[in-house]
C-alpha cells in the first residue's frame, strides 16, 4: 500500500509532528529512502524514538519496513528481488501487524451476536478462504452461510437485516459488478466486514464497508509461461488471516456459547 494511503488510512491517529514528518518524507522518497534512522531524524529535528512511532503508527513493525515500503513506492519492481520465502516472512509479518492493529472488537461482537452469518468470495481461491472459516467457526458454534455467485447475493439483499452479518473476501476490493448489492446492503445498515488485500491503491470494497481485515499478498511475474496462465499471486496470508481471526474470536469468548444474549 502507497505511503499516502496509508497516510490516510490512519490520520486520525496522527498528531502534528507525526503529518509534519511524513509531509517531509513525501516530498523526499528518493532521499529518505537511503536515510538511516538517525539522518532521518536528524532532517526532520525529531529523535528516533518519533520517527520509530510514526512509522509504526502506519502498520510498520520496524523502521527497516517502513524504508522497504518507500523504495516499493519509487521502484515497485525493486521488491521482486526477493526470494518467495523471504517475501512471504514480510507478508506474513505485515498482516499480523495490521490485524493487531485494528478494532478487532467490533467484528467478534458482530461474529458472536449476528442472527445468520453469510460470506461471498469474488474468486476462487476467496471461497476456498470461507471453506476454511465456515469449518473453523463451526466448531465453536457458529455457522456461516456461503453465498456461491453473484445471483445467490442478489437474491438473499432481501432478507438480510442489521442483526446478520455478511463477510466479503476479495482480492483487489474492485467490486464493480457488486457495487449496487453493496449499496442496498448499506441502506438497510447491513454490517459488512471486508477482507481485502492491502497492496491495491483503489479499495472500493474497503471505503464502502464500515468493517475491514487486511492482508498482503506478492504477485510472482514469470519470464516463462509455458506452464500457467498468469503471473501467480501467493494468498498464505489470506488462509493466515481468516485463522487469526478465528483464534482471536476463540480467546475473544473461550466458553464457545453461540447467539445473542
Amino acid at each position: 500500500m502507497k505511503m499516502e494511503m496509508l497516510i490516510n488510512k490512519y490520520y486520525e491517529q496522527l498528531n502534528e509532528n507525526d503529518l509534519s514528518t511524513l509531509h517531509y518524507i513525501i516530498e523526499n522518497k528518493k532521499k529518505c529512502s537511503e536515510l538511516s534512522i538517525t539522518d532521518l531524524a536528524n532532517s526532520c529535528n525529531i529523535s528516533k524514538s518519533s520517527v520509530l512511532r510514526t512509522a509504526q503508527k502506519l502498520g510498520f513493525s520496524g523502521f527497516s519496513e517502513f524504508k522497504y515500503s518507500l523504495k516499493l513506492d519509487i521502484d515497485p519492481e525493486a521488491g521482486k528481488s526477493k526470494s518467495y520465502f523471504q517475501q512471504t516472512m514480510v507478508n506474513v509479518r505485515r498482516t499480523m501487524d495490521f490485524f493487531e492493529k485494528a478494532d478487532l472488537l467490533p467484528i467478534y461482537e458482530k461474529i458472536k451476536f449476528a442472527d445468520h452469518i453469510y460470506a461471498y468470495g469474488t474468486g476462487w481461491a476467496q471461497r476456498n478462504a470461507i471453506a476454511e472459516l465456515k469449518r473453523n467457526f463451526l466448531n465453536c458454534g457458529r455457522m456461516i452461510n456461503n453465498i456461491e455467485a453473484k445471483r445467490e447475493l442478489d437474491m438473499g439483499i432481501g432478507f438480510l437485516n442489521e442483526r446478520d452479518l455478511l463477510i466479503i473476501i476479495s482480492l483487489s476490493g474492485d467490486i464493480s459488478d457488486i457495487i449496487e448489492a453493496i449499496r442496498l446492503l448499506s441502506v438497510k445498515k447491513v454490517p459488512v466486514l471486508s477482507i481485502t488485500n492491502a497492496n491495491f491503491d483503489h479499495n472500493e470494497l474497503a471505503s464502502l464497508v464500515p468493517y475491514n481485515l487486511y492482508y498482503h499478498s506478492t504477485m510472482y511475474p514469470l519470464k516463462n509461461k509455458h506452464q500457467i496462465k498468469e503471473d501467480p499471486i501467493s494468498l498464505v496470508t489470506l488462509s493466515f488471516l481468516c485463522e487469526a481471526l478465528f483464534f482471536g474470536y476463540l480467546f475473544q469468548y473461550p466458553d464457545n456459547k453461540e447467539g445473542r444474549e
